[in-house]
């Protein structure tokens, strides 16, 4: 699926432009991009951008948003009176919420129950408790009976404080994790978790942002950047979980993090081999296809299918 946003990430590169081409050249590389093919130019870091970029892209209608390093937005530059982003805001709050939050439960609630499956194959016991895995089984077929969303808000969110439970069955119990909190953290599996989490955010909140979606019109979720949560969750597992929880069992140490009576806190090389870890399990294109998918299924109201 074609992706009509370009994303220029890191730091030290320039972006130049003529009437037909932009140029993004990093470290002695050279891409050129059609400008008709550049819908938004997604610019995360520290780099160097040529006025003319901006009056040529803002002449085909295009966007320009800044990001931080890290993914969090600082802003958006874009022309006066763009009728197909007004539309796609309209479209957002239009749209069959129940049919998308009942795809995005499905999902998670799937990966949910798969990886759980995995991890206790790796560990070499059930961690299941008699009974559990029932009630996965129950509120996945209950999903499709399900008439309120906040009723599968309820189920969704009842299946996700038992993954999290259930996972720390495989983790040493030294590190004193029992299930998932809010901040602050007072283990280093829940700060380990919720560093990977801050991550992805970031990645999605780049890839909704170029789609010229409203972050904060979910389906499933509510309230600000509730689309982002909705994208997130069912990549959660692929993208943060599988290796987070692998670093836990096989790399974490005591020398790894600090815990207090208030907070645990990651030791700074300890975060370092997070963000090496993350960068690599975090694939942008797999986001990118995930709301291209999404913004396709609004625009032609068409099924919403969550690539695994």
């Amino acid at each position: 699926m074609d992706v009509p946003w370009l994303i220029v990430a890191g730091f030290g590169a320039h972006i130049k432009s003529t009437r037909n081409t932009l140029f993004v050249q990093k470290e002695g590389d050279i891409k050129e991009y059609p400008i008709e093919s550049v819908r938004h130019l997604l610019i995360i870091g520290g780099h160097t951008l040529h006025t003319p970029v901006i009056a040529y892209l803002m002449n085909k209608g295009a966007c320009i948003s800044f990001f931080e390093a890290d993914g969090k937005p600082v802003g958006t530059i874009r022309p006066f009176n763009i009728p197909h982003i007004v539309k796609i805001s309209e479209i957002q709050k239009s749209a069959p919420n129940y049919r998308y939050a009942v795809s995005i439960a499905r999902a998670s609630m799937k990966s949910k129950t798969l990886f759980i499956g995995r991890l206790g194959e790796i560990v070499g016991r059930e961690l299941f408790y008699e009974g559990e895995l029932q009630i996965f089984s129950n509120a996945f077929t209950e999903l499709e009976y399900l008439i309120k969303i906040s009723e599968i808000r309820r189920i969704e969110r009842l299946t996700a404080d038992m993954y999290y439970e259930v996972i720390s069955r495989a983790l040493p119990p030294e590190f004193g994790y029992r299930r998932r909190t809010g901040r602050p953290y007072h283990d280093p599996v829940n700060a380990i978790i919720a560093f990977g989490y801050a991550m992805l955010f970031g990645n999605v909140m780049i890839s909704v942002t170029g789609a010229n979606l409203d972050p904060d019109i979910g389906m499933l979720k509510r309230g600000q950047s509730s689309l982002v949560y909705d994208v997130m969750e069912p990549l959660k597992v692929d993208m943060i979980d599988r290796e987070a929880i692998r670093f836990i069992r096989e790399e974490l140490h005591v020398e790894d993090y600090e815990c207090g009576p208030n907070r645990c806190s990651l030791s700074d090389l300890c975060i370092k081999k997070l963000i090496q870890l993350f960068h690599r399990t975090i694939d942008q294109d797999i986001i990118d296809r995930q709301v291209a998918a999404l913004l396709e299924s609004l625009e032609q109201k068409t099924e919403y299918i969550i690539e695994r």
